[in-house]
């Protein structure tokens, strides 16, 4: 019978050859398909690269005079035919030497046996320490040293006499919690909050100018944070609804549920905001219950932006900073007793970000302050940083920034980047950065923004909207990469990271469309796309589809389905998923 090991042999081969640059196109592809769907592989890829990094710092030594003939008598005797490849004693090692073959050999040997391939239908995930062991610092930032500490598990280890009852967890399910639907005649339209399954209505909410561009469902459910286009001033509006009842925690020793003097089904305009820009279309609820929602909002006439919060408890929002140059970014899972800790960027020449511990019951009497002031701990270099919702990554943006007009944006060398995050609070920061892109080279031409989102098992992530100066690079293809049309979907135990291959099929989202908005299911293969029709005329309403799309890789195609199609005339979506 064909084993595991034996079974991924040949792409083994295919990992050792692109290493040495030494694959075909047609190679590369197929390895890259086969990576898309293996996680074996991805480790061991992992565990090559690992191999050749450590080799390249070792001193040659010669081998011993008789390993030839120990190696010889092994073979005659059958001592090494039961073992698996990796195990066996280097043969061609007279040009390379001995002790960088044997170190070789028990990199590999210790990263194989301790990750075996899983049975089919079976996943096992990449360890932090292989994925992201060949990162290379940039040397335009500075964060605090040192390996991110994984918590061990609470669960005491079962004595080898006792069976072990292992749980079998439910399917997740690909298709969002809500949507938010645009629905209606042209000059009479109003905004629902849907069920993701059934479609059916769970709220209806005061109708917004334009139609919602980005939404996010609070962690306990209760509240939907979403913005909307403002007709064709350039602008966009935040809002909040609320959506459900209070519910206590199934965990005895969690937080309380968060009330409100909102009722259910009351909407709240947050603000008004300068538009069409990545950085200013996010929302991020603070975890566990959703104590927060920090949001930025640009002046409509000056362009300065600020942090605001918004505390459903109080059903009020407010002004965090007061420097014209903030930007919200992700807050801390699990921020601490009594407190939440959010990262807030500083847009300038060389952007920094800073992180902000505010008193859960302070009952938002602060006033707006300058973050710097205030930090408890700096990262120099980084901008928006948007962490995994374990808080185990961290995706942010590197590069100089400048001012055009009323708004920032990056001008050169920029690109987003892939970093552990630490969340002690003494240490607080990123370590062990690499390019999120792969085979893109930055220099004058480079990025500008982009929008980025995590999905809800801390490990896939999606790019879209890639925004990019000067010539879009081939990267060996016949179309543009990076394409501002295409989605960008990949994992961040990956060690790939993401290159032109990563990109959803060019037909899975209608030609003439845009994308709006991007989710990721919480099985990590699966896509929910808001997708823009282009406007006839002056008297035709925006409208979208709402896509589900399975990826597939190689040359299987993607799975496209409409959970909602704009051949009516109305609009679909963002999609939102439960934060919890």
């Amino acid at each position: 019978m064909t084993g595991p090991r034996e079974r991924h042999q040949p792409y083994e081969e295919l990992i050792s050859a692109s290493l040495a640059g030494d694959l075909t196109a047609d190679e590369r592809r197929r390895l890259d398909s086969h990576l898309d769907g293996c996680q074996a592989c991805r480790a061991t890829l992992a565990a090559f690269s690992d191999q050749r990094r450590i080799m390249g710092g070792l001193r040659h030594v010669a081998p011993p005079r008789d390993l030839g003939a120990r190696v010889r008598t092994g073979i005659e005797h059958g001592r090494f035919a039961s073992l698996p490849w990796w195990r066996r004693p280097p043969v061609l090692v007279a040009g390379v030497g001995g002790g960088l073959a044997a170190v070789a050999g028990a990199l590999l040997a210790i990263v194989l046996l301790g990750n075996p391939s899983p049975p089919v239908g079976e996943a096992t995930p990449t360890p932090l320490a292989t994925s992201l062991a060949s990162i290379t610092p940039s040397p335009s930032a500075s964060f605090p040293s040192g390996p991110t500490p994984v918590p061990a598990s609470a669960t005491p280890l079962a004595s080898p006499s006792e069976p072990v009852a292992t749980p079998t967890p439910a399917p997740a399910s690909p298709e969002p919690d809500v949507y938010l639907a645009h629905t209606g005649p042209f000059d009479n339209r109003a905004l629902t909050v849907r069920d993701g399954e059934t479609g059916e209505g769970v709220a209806e909410v005061d109708t917004p100018p334009g139609p919602p561009v980005a939404a996010e469902l609070s962690p306990d459910g209760q509240w939907i944070a979403y913005i909307t286009r403002v007709g064709d001033k350039g602008t966009h509006e935040v809002r909040a609804t609320r959506i459900g009842e209070a519910v206590a925690s199934d965990d005895p020793d969690g937080p309380p549920p968060i009330d409100s003097p909102i009722e259910v089904g009351e909407t709240i305009t947050l603000g008004e905001s300068q538009s069409n820009d990545p950085f200013l279309e996010r929302l991020f609820w603070a975890s566990p219950r959703g104590g927060y929602l920090a949001y930025t909002l640009a002046d409509v006439d000056s362009g300065e932006t600020d942090v605001w919060l918004f505390e459903p408890s109080t059903g009020e929002a407010r002004r965090l900073t007061d420097t014209g140059s903030a930007y919200a970014g992700s807050w801390i899972p699990d921020g601490g007793a009594g407190s939440s800790r959010l990262w807030v960027s500083a847009a300038s020449q060389q952007p920094v970000s800073y992180l902000l511990e505010l008193q859960d019951d302070a009952g938002g009497t602060g006033e707006p302050s300058d973050p710097a002031e205030i930090a408890t701990a700096t990262a120099e270099g980084v901008f928006q940083p948007l962490l995994s919702p374990n808080g185990r990554f961290a995706i942010y943006w590197n590069g100089a920034m400048d001012r055009a007009g009323d708004a920032w944006q990056f001008a050169s060398g920029a690109q987003p980047y892939l970093a552990e995050h630490r969340a002690e609070s003494d240490q607080a920061g990123f370590t062990g950065e690499r390019p999120v892109f792969s085979d893109l080279t930055v220099g004058r031409e480079a990025f500008t923004s982009a929008s980025i989102t995590w999905g809800p098992d801390s490990d896939a992530y999606a790019v879209w909207d890639v925004r990019w100066t000067g010539t879009p690079q081939s990267g060996g293809g016949e179309d543009p990469y990076p394409d501002e049309r295409r989605v960008y979907f990949g994992h961040a135990t990956d060690p790939r990271r993401l290159t032109r291959f990563h990109a959803i099929d060019r037909g899975d989202i209608p030609e003439a469309s845009s994308v709006v908005d991007v989710k990721v299911s919480p099985t990590g293969e699966h896509l929910v796309i808001t997708a823009a029709r282009p406007v006839g005329g002056t008297l035709e309403a925006p409208s979208a589809d709402l896509l589900l799309i399975e990826r597939n890789t190689g040359t299987e195609e993607d799975q496209v389905f409409e959970i909602r199609s704009a051949d009516d005339g109305f609009w679909w979506g963002p999609a939102a998923f439960d934060g919890e």
